[in-house]
């Protein structure tokens, strides 16, 4: 039998569960991907509240949507801090993924599988499915730390079909009981790629003063490791020290107290050095402009804006952790420190403007390794395929 007389490849209908969202990155993420699987054949279905801006955004792309009024409970700490909340929010959080089962449970039963996209929805996307014998995919996009969340998420897991986790750093949180596939992020490479500086963008973020430039690209959170940039910053010498921080990003959810705060400070001690451009949409040309783009996070989950900085031969400095440490390979690739070490930032960046020779070799390597097999449509023919596997297997 030819290609040609093969039978059509059957239509995998998913359904993708999402509690009310903004729209960030991951977001973005997935939005942009529903019309590659669909050519592939996956047709995703979000369910989630109308009305919010996910729903609204998935809409607005003519997406359809089916009205989840799935409540966003309360999380295991409080929002903005370290601490747990309280007996009463935890028994409202039971009540509200109690009832979010049986909400999933009506609406699941037409569909091929699920597709749990939040780490709030994925203990009843879990349960739900096994009720009703439905294959149940869980996105983990984020290293949970020990204690009540990383044991919900490992329930779920194990009650999942399959966990599809960004980077080993946060598979690993899971053990070594349930099915687990990495699949990492890829860059878009028509809009991350090598070219010439945008003289505009170049202008508006330098002050219209011919000096480096370093980026930090991401949410305004403690963990981000914005305030250690700045610190660092303080201690640069030699040509790193006449260099402006480029803040690019908002507060994320939760009190804004950290954001407002963060700024203030860096305003004090750096003065018109550092400029915070809040969220915007010319990231790639923001990349080309600037020197070096910098990854302080704590412990980031993958680190895609380094990736796509890489693609666009600019020099990556990030912290050895997390996702990073998966493809940004010190010394090879970019250079790396201790999360929080302000010190060791400091350092690291030094050598970026001290050694020409050796960043420019790194810059070769990293956008030699940045290639097509990293493009989104090898992400979209795996993640087809991971549909696939998933909506085949049988729920005991």
């Amino acid at each position: 039998m030819s290609d040609l007389d093969e039978p059509p490849m059957a239509t995998v209908n998913a359904l993708v569960v999402s509690p009310p969202a903004t729209v960030w990155g991951a977001q973005l993420y997935l939005l942009d991907q529903v019309d590659a699987l669909r050519e592939r054949g996956v047709q995703l279905t979000l369910a989630s509240p109308s009305g919010t801006p996910f729903a609204d955004a998935w809409v607005e792309r003519g997406f359809p949507l089916l009205d989840l009024p799935l409540e966003l409970h309360d999380g295991l700490r409080q929002a903005g801090s370290e601490k747990r909340t309280g007996v009463a929010s935890m028994f409202r959080s039971a009540l509200g993924v109690a009832k979010g089962i049986g909400t999933i449970v009506k609406i699941s039963r037409d569909f091929d599988m699920m597709y749990s996209f939040a780490m709030r929805s994925h203990l009843e996307v879990a349960i739900a499915g096994r009720r009703t014998k439905t294959p149940v995919a869980l996105d983990l996009v984020n290293i949970v730390r020990p204690g009540l969340g990383r044991r919900a998420l490992r329930a779920a897991a194990r009650l999942a079909t399959l966990t599809v986790a960004n980077s080993k750093a946060s598979a690993d949180v899971l053990g070594d009981k349930p099915a687990v596939q990495i699949i990492h992020p890829a860059i878009d490479l028509d809009r991350f790629h090598p070219g010439p500086r945008d003289e505009v963008v170049f202008a508006e973020l330098s002050d219209g003063v011919e000096r480096p430039l370093i980026a930090i690209i991401g949410r305004i959170d403690v963990r981000k490791g914005i305030q250690v940039l700045i610190e660092a910053m303080t201690m640069a010498t030699g040509k790193a020290a006449d260099a402006r921080v480029i803040v690019v990003g908002e507060a994320g959810t939760g009190p804004t107290e950290f954001a407002d705060r963060l700024q203030l400070d860096a305003h004090e001690q750096l003065g018109d050095r550092v400029l915070f451009t809040g969220r915007r949409s010319d990231v790639p040309d923001i990349m080309r402009a600037v020197d070096v783009v910098v990854m302080a996070s704590v412990a980031e989950p993958f680190g895609l804006s380094a990736l796509e900085a890489q693609a666009c031969r600019t020099a990556v400095v990030g912290s050895n952790s997390g996702g990073l440490v998966e493809f940004v390979e010190h010394d090879a690739t970019g250079l790396l420190f201790e999360p929080m070490n302000a010190t060791a930032l400091a350092r690291a960046i030094e050598r970026i403007f001290d050694e020409p020779e050796h960043t420019s070799s790194m810059i070769d390597e990293a956008e030699r390794r940045a290639n097509p097999a990293r493009g989104l449509e090898a992400q979209y023919d795996e993640l087809a395929q991971m549909y696939r596997d998933v909506a085949a297997r049988s729920v005991r």
